[in-house]
């Protein structure tokens, strides 16, 4: 084997390996990010409460661990994906903005699904109608992982 044909078998290994060697590192950064957590309601509740700080002041290292590769939103105005609801929070980097009070929630674990719903009255101006609105989890690798949310706008606001 030439010396040419060698360096070159030796420099795509070590490519390789370090490629390899990265992966645990990013998981244990997110794992890090995430925070220690349960596959309780507690533990779902936190990761929910500190979506909405990641969101409205620009975390997004935070939503890109808990954000499934596939997450997807439904709306009324359409749907959405991961790479939306990123570059939406990265444009809120910087707020101070106060996180809205949400009372009414509800966390449920069923194994490792969890589920945030909440009904969220019309406001008083009109201008938003009622809804409701829930966010879809799967504990994965000892952390949750938000796969899905869907808003509906409903007629009344009865529950």
């Amino acid at each position: 084997m030439s010396t040419s044909v060698t360096t070159g078998f030796v420099r795509i290994s070590v490519a390789a390996f370090l490629c390899l060697a990265a992966f645990p590192v990013f998981a244990q950064d997110c794992h890090a990010v995430l925070g220690p957590q349960a596959a309780d309601t507690a533990s779902l509740q936190r990761v929910e409460d500190r979506w909405n700080d990641a969101f409205l002041h620009g975390h997004a290292d935070y939503l890109e661990c808990l954000l499934a590769s596939d997450y997807l939103s439904v709306s009324p105005k359409g749907t959405h994906d991961r790479v939306w609801e990123l570059d939406h929070a990265r444009k809120n980097q910087g707020s101070t903005a106060p996180i809205p009070e949400t009372p009414g929630i509800v966390f449920e674990v069923h194994g490792n699904t969890g589920v945030m719903r909440l009904f969220k009255p019309a406001s008083p101006d009109g201008k938003q109608p009622a809804q409701y609105m829930a966010d879809i989890f799967a504990f994965q690798n000892g952390a949750w992982r938000a796969v899905y949310s869907q808003h509906t706008t409903v007629a009344s606001e009865s529950k």
